[in-house]
């Protein structure tokens, strides 16, 4: 007897062969077609046991066919033949006669008899009727015979006994099983889109309607309005079907194609996709059934695949605790790739800058807040997104108050073993929050435990504070032009050479700290580096070597088990000891230089060794246990095309066995085979497949050769070709071959089974050490992210800020890190400049052309003192920089018309975001403000924004416009520089053409800005009318915007510009 085929593609050819046996008519035409449909051979001997003659329905099919193909005409003697195969004494099938019939037997659902799932349909005896094949109809309650294929087949199925030109069996109104399990999970997780594995594929259901798998090929299908919505989305095409008369559109997708479906819905589309996966039910009886029940959550702030996320950003998960008596918000962030956990208090008003700072790619908010869609936390996410939304029920600030002995922390200590004194410190609302956000992981993961962190309490006073204005106007992580890596400040600055260290950049880059001493900190270790070329090139040699061990440690607690991420973790942590013993070294050596010249009584300035770099050294743990547990037991020369191979055959007595088993059944079957070879010739007489039912079918193209293999084989085969008569090839199952290849596969499944055993416990044994290894890599991204700025100093020739508490930023020969590197790279040169803004200098007015570089000299000045307070080097000859508590921008032109709102008031709202928020130790930058109203209107706006920004805020602001009337205005005169503190020796001259002031005057009643200076970019225009642009910053006034010259630049037609030339000069001699 053969084995039963538990495949789908088995259970739908038996239904299909019961519904031609079932509903057999007296016509030759329906018998030539059921036998061409189910391909049957040409003779099978009937058996008989003790429960009564046996009939082969295969053989009456066959028999029935082959006559009607020698007389189509003699429709009598076919029918007298089916007549025999419909005789009522056949009435009961037993499970013999179903295997007789097919070696594949299907299995069937107990909870409704056969007959009365299907309904029949007969088919008009039309010639284009003739060419179809027997239809199988749908339920009224819209599932399939196929959507029932759950549970095992019972020993009798009675086959209904009517005969006459329809069979029509009443579908019952009973839910089908699979349907109820899927409106359940549906009604579980209603926003999610829904995977529902049924075999070997899955399906995708987002409102249960129509669902079934009807095609032998096992195609994952959408239907109805899902297909329409997700099929293009998916990149699928669209078909439709008929189902209980009515027409509906389906498409779907294979399970190989999970990963790319889920990137696209996950990571491209925000979505959140449940995975339901199937359980074999262990009955008694030998009975077959499946249960299902949700694997994973898999939403875009709980991804932990590599292949979906940004190697080069934190993934963060946010969670935010609101309270309706406080203007305060609880906030808990975290990164479940890294297991990295932060907490913090903030207001509403500070809000939108944590949400441009951390970027998460999920928030999470109290379910309370779906009814109140105008709440300000919704709104500034509205404002601020596209954000992915979940709501989910948090415990309030009083609920928490009110617990006794902090309950609260009592239940996240159970749900990750945090100790709860690490959470007693935090507010209650950031309680909240923390509590949050670990259910959310906690509900996702299907209660597997992931490495997380003990939670970080962000000290909010100790960054430098940027509003999402100012990292999209700086170009810091994403360009302008399109939200792309390449062409940001954080492009040209990455230079590390691990995905833990360019992670670790982007947080610096936009978390400037504004505490001194550690930014020093920083500041010597990247000097420390850069002093020595050859520490540099080893430490940069041995961190190339280093993955991703972090995120690698993160998916073994989810139970993702790689070998490839054993070897990660291996790799990284040898590598990290190699890093800590050069180090050391160098630290040795330079301490005895030191104290060598201090016994011989030299005089010299003793460098030290950066605490920072003590501090490293000290903390980088030996984790060799670690190192050789994962060398022992993980084979390194695996083949990943294979299931098995990935552990050492040596680590276990068992595998071993099992290997060398496989190895002798593997040589008998390459034995055989070689001698099958020798003996039929040619260059490749057959070829091993599995088709059609069949398994380990031995595919010849000659009939010469299929004769010789049966003579050597004395008969011993099964001709199969009947199963694929589409192509002209001999297929022959040979038993001594499949028993082989069964043995064969039964020791692959068992080594697949033990390997995965022993990775379990290697696991295990590394998740123990998991805090340890998680520090181990945050000492890996720092030190890459510092020796990457060493590499900048050496190379790109940046030099060492110098920070302090004074309120004055000066600047000599600063140049633009992003447009320097640019124009180099087209073999062009950047103009240096000087600033010296604060103090007696409160506000620089600049002046110029179009196109003259002021905007470029605004940015610049801003991203020198990010890049110092980050703990870079800078590109200038020498910074002297007052600490920033904030930087704020107001650059370019851009509407929000999802918000109704214009360029011009996009403007004004930024404006006034400034006006109040920024403080006495804020950088400011403007850039061309009130430009967007009538001329008046925007000069007086501009000239109040000044005004505000000189008594209320009192901050350093550098100050573009086109608006010269500003510096008679503020009564403001040309700035010198700051040559006292700038040191600049040399005499700065310009041909500016701005009004001489021995003094501050008034300007029609109003005080003049005493600490306001003007400078200018100049340009020189040539003999014959050409300008040539200088991009430096000097004194002076500039009266000319040079907006035709630009205009002419742009390629505006010689026409026009003659126009605006004349019209230009006819209004400035009105004037």
């Amino acid at each position: 007897m053969s084995t039963q085929d538990k495949s789908p593609r088995g259970e739908i050819m038996h239904h299909r062969l019961l519904e031609l046996i079932a509903t057999y008519r007296t016509s030759s035409t329906n018998a030539h077609r059921a036998a061409q449909c189910l391909k049957f051979p040409c003779s099978t001997p009937v058996a008989t046991n003790a429960g009564g003659p046996k009939y082969d329905y295969r053989a009456r099919l066959h028999t029935s066919a082959s006559r009607l193909r020698q007389s189509t005409s003699d429709t009598t003697r076919i029918q007298e033949g089916i007549a025999k195969a419909k005789a009522p004494k056949i009435s009961m099938l037993t499970l013999e006669d179903l295997q007789s019939v097919n070696p594949n037997p299907t299995v069937f659902s107990t909870a409704a008899p056969t007959s009365s799932i299907v309904t029949f349909i007969e088919e008009p005896a039309t010639k284009t009727e003739r060419k179809r094949m027997p239809k199988l109809q749908s339920t009224e309650d819209g599932a399939s015979l196929e959507s029932e294929i759950i549970t095992t087949l019972p020993k009798k199925i009675e086959l209904s006994q009517k005969t006459g030109p329809t069979t029509k069996v009443e579908p019952p109104r009973k839910m089908p099983p699979l349907r109820a399990q899927i409106m359940e999970l549906e009604a579980t997780y209603p926003d999610c889109v829904l995977l529902v594995r049924v075999g070997e594929f899955y399906e995708v259901f987002l409102d249960f309607r129509i669902v079934m798998m009807y095609h032998a090929d096992m195609i994952l299908k959408l239907y109805d309005h899902n297909a329409l919505e997700y099929g293009p989305l998916l990149g699928l095409k669209m078909g439709s079907k008929t189902f209980g008369g009515k027409t509906i559109a389906f498409t779907g997708f294979p399970m190989r194609q999970l990963d790319r479906h889920l990137e696209t819905l996950v990571a491209k589309h925000h979505l959140k996709v449940a995975l339901c996966e199937q359980y074999q039910n262990d009955d008694e009886g030998g009975s077959r059934s499946f249960r299902r029940s949700i694997h994973r959550i898999i939403t875009p702030g709980t991804l932990i695949d590599e292949q979906f996320l940004d190697q080069g950003e934190n993934n963060w998960l946010l969670a935010v605790s609101t309270d309706k008596t406080s203007h305060f918000l609880g906030l808990s962030w975290l990164d479940l790739s890294t297991g990295d956990f932060f907490t913090q208090e903030t207001t509403y008003d500070s809000f939108p800058n944590d949400l441009a700072r951390i970027r998460p790619r999920e928030v999470i908010v109290n379910s309370n807040l779906r009814t109140q869609p105008d709440h300000p936390v919704l709104q500034t996410m509205k404002e601020m997104g596209p954000f992915v939304v979940g709501f989910e029920d948090m415990r309030t600030a009083a609920q928490i108050a009110v617990k006794l002995e902090n309950e609260i922390l009592s239940e996240a200590a159970q749900l990750y073993e945090f100790d709860p004194r690490h959470l007693q410190p935090f507010s209650n609302r950031e309680q909240s929050a923390c509590l949050a956000i670990l259910r959310y992981i906690n509900h996702t993961q299907m209660g597997r435990k992931p490495v997380v962190q003990q939670p970080i309490q962000w000290q909010d006073d100790s960054i430098m504070k940027m509003d999402k204005n100012t990292i999209e106007a700086l170009e810091l992580v994403r360009t302008l032009r399109d939200p792309s890596r390449i062409g940001s400040l954080l492009h040209y600055l990455d230079q590390t050479k691990t995905k833990a260290g360019s992670r670790l950049l982007s947080d610096w880059l936009t978390s400037p700290l504004t505490g001194i001493d550690k930014i020093n900190g920083r500041l010597d270790m990247v000097e420390f580096f850069g002093n020595d070329s050859h520490l540099m090139y080893d430490v940069g040699i041995y961190l190339a070597e280093c993955r991703d061990a972090q995120r690698a440690i993160q998916k073994l607690s989810l139970g993702q088990i790689d070998p490839q991420d054993l070897v990660a973790i291996r790799v990284t942590l040898e590598a990290l000891q190699k890093i800590k013993a050069r180090i050391s070294d160098k630290v040795q050596l330079t301490m005895a230089i030191e104290r060598s010249s201090r016994d011989a009584g030299r005089k010299g300035t003793s460098t030290g060794i950066p605490t920072l770099v003590k501090e490293t050294v000290d903390n980088i743990q030996d984790l060799e246990g670690i190192c050789q547990l994962i060398r022992n037991v993980v084979d390194e020369s695996m083949d990943r095309e294979q299931e098995y191979g990935f552990i050492n055959e040596d680590v276990s007595p068992v595998l071993n066995e099992l290997h060398h088993n496989l190895r002798g059944l593997k040589k008998h079957k390459k034995d055989l085979l070689d001698h099958w070879r020798n003996h039929l010739g040619g260059i490749k007489p057959f070829e091993i497949k599995s088709s059609f039912g069949y398994r380990h079918v031995v595919e010849m193209r000659s009939t010469l050769t299929a004769d010789r293999l049966r003579e050597l084989l004395d008969g011993q085969v099964m001709d199969v070709s009947h199963a694929d008569q589409r192509r002209a090839k001999v297929r022959y199952q040979v038993p001594v071959l499949s028993e082989l290849m069964d043995s064969i596969e039964r020791l692959e499944a068992q080594i697949v089974q033990q390997e995965k055993s022993i990775l379990s416990a290697t696991r295990a044994d590394i998740l123990e050490e998991s805090t340890a290894i998680v520090q181990n890599c945050r000492y890996i991204a720092q030190l890459d992210v510092l020796l990457a700025f060493a590499s900048m100093m050496v190379e790109r020739h940046y030099t060492r800020p110098v920070l302090n508490n004074s309120g004055k930023s000066v600047v000599v020969a600063g140049r633009h890190p992003v447009v320097e590197l640019s124009l180099q790279s087209r073999g062009g040169q950047f103009m240096e400049n000087h600033c010296s803004v604060g103090n007696d200098e409160l506000i620089w007015l600049l002046t110029g052309p179009n196109m003259g570089g002021k905007s470029t000299f605004l940015r610049q000045n801003a991203i020198l003192t990010i890049m110092a307070q980050m703990g870079s080097f800078v590109p200038a000859a020498r910074a002297e920089l007052g600490i920033v508590d904030k930087v704020f921008s107001r650059l370019g032109a851009s509407d929000n018309l999802a918000n109704s709102q214009s360029t011009f008031m996009v403007e004004m709202a930024e404006t006034a975001s400034i006006l109040q928020h920024a403080t006495e130790r804020s950088l400011v930058i403007m850039d061309e403000v009130g430009r967007g109203t009538a001329t008046l209107d925007g000069c007086a706006i501009a000239y109040a924004t000044l005004h505000h920004l000189y008594h209320v805020n009192r901050c350093r602001t550098l100050f573009a416009t086109h608006y010269h009337e500003l510096a008679d205005m503020v009564g403001a005169v040309p700035g010198n520089y700051g040559q006292k503190s700038l040191g600049v020796r040399e005499q700065l001259t310009t041909k500016s053409n701005f009004k001489e002031v021995s003094q501050v005057r008034e300007w029609r009643g109003q005080k003049p800005l005493e600490k306001v200076r003007c400078y200018q970019t100049t340009l020189e225009e040539q003999g014959d009318g050409a300008m040539t642009y200088i991009h430096r910053v000097v004194p002076g006034i500039c009266r000319q915007s040079h907006g035709i010259h630009v205009a002419r630049l742009a390629g505006m037609p010689a026409s026009a510009i003659d126009v605006s030339t004349r019209i230009l000069k006819a209004m400035q001699e009105s004037q």
